[in-house]
């Protein structure tokens, strides 16, 4: 150390958390993180491949020592494409643990929500913007995804495609992953008067890199939310009636927290036009 301390002195606290130590013509050394980063990238996905994410704070020390060290050792291209991410801010602040802003997966499953509502919502911003997280956003983002969810649930088997969109489709991906601009293309293909046989193609090519399991969405809501044969248990339906007078009260909290009970008993919900919901049983 500059003020003359040794790595191995009894001051420095992290010597004693280390595990791994070796001496060095220049005294005790340790990995830093910087070669830990480098060192699994190498074993997990050779010494040059394709994506490295990461956010914006790591452009200037981290992912820069990564490509130093690793080119180094190889003599090769480290990564060829880097993504990184701007900061994701909860209702406005920065997220962190003193602020008890932080939010899980599995937080998000709790009040509610499918997580894939949550990949929908980061979609619909692009990566080098900030991005707000509220859940008047996710509430926002799930009416989006149920929305398209009514809407080719109904759509002949998939058969063709339409190149044009596919094409366009492609174009905004291409354009520095330009999701947002995907999402919108896809809505204009879902609302085009293309044969529904030929939309479906072109969705299951979209969702291969969406990721919003579409057709498994709209093959959930044809057997679970269709079926007039149904028996709704009158316990759910009570759950559902109480959800509605806290939903047009505004009372959004109680609401979700109504929607995981229901789902915790097996059955979903859908809030579609005008007030109506529809009730499904959930497949195991």
């Amino acid at each position: 150390y500059p003020d003359g301390r040794s790595f191995d002195s009894a001051q420095d606290d992290s010597a004693l958390r280390r595990q791994m130590e070796w001496e060095s013509p220049w005294g005790l050394g340790f990995p830093g993180w910087h070669i830990e980063c480098s060192a699994m990238s190498v074993k997990a996905l050779g010494e040059t491949f394709d994506i490295h994410t990461g956010g914006i704070d790591h452009i200037n020390v981290h992912h820069t020592n990564e490509i130093i060290q690793s080119e180094a050792a190889s003599g090769k291209r480290f990564v060829n494409y880097w993504v990184h991410h701007a900061f994701l801010l909860v209702d406005g602040a920065k997220m962190s643990k003193s602020l008890g802003n932080t939010y899980t997966v599995t937080d998000i499953a709790t009040n509610g929500f499918d997580p894939l509502t949550l990949r929908y919502l980061f979609l619909e911003t692009h990566y080098r913007q900030e991005m707000n997280f509220t859940w008047e956003a996710i509430r926002a983002a799930q009416v989006s995804l149920e929305r398209l969810t009514q809407e080719i649930a109904g759509w002949d088997k998939p058969k063709v495609g339409c190149a044009v969109f596919e094409e366009k489709f492609l174009a905004s991906i291409n354009d520095d992953l330009n999701m947002p601009k995907a999402l919108a293309i896809m809505w204009d293909l879902v609302r085009s008067d293309y044969p529904t046989s030929a939309k479906a193609e072109s969705l299951i090519k979209f969702d291969k890199i969406l990721g919003l399991d579409l057709m498994g969405f709209a093959s959930r809501a044809r057997a679970g939310f269709n079926a007039k044969d149904q028996e709704i248990p009158n316990e759910i339906l009570k759950l559902v009636q109480e959800r509605k007078v806290f939903r047009k009260n505004k009372q959004f909290s109680e609401a979700d927290r109504i929607r995981t009970k229901i789902r915790e008993m097996g059955y979903d919900i859908q809030d579609r036009d005008y007030g109506k919901t529809a009730i499904g049983k959930l497949r195991s």
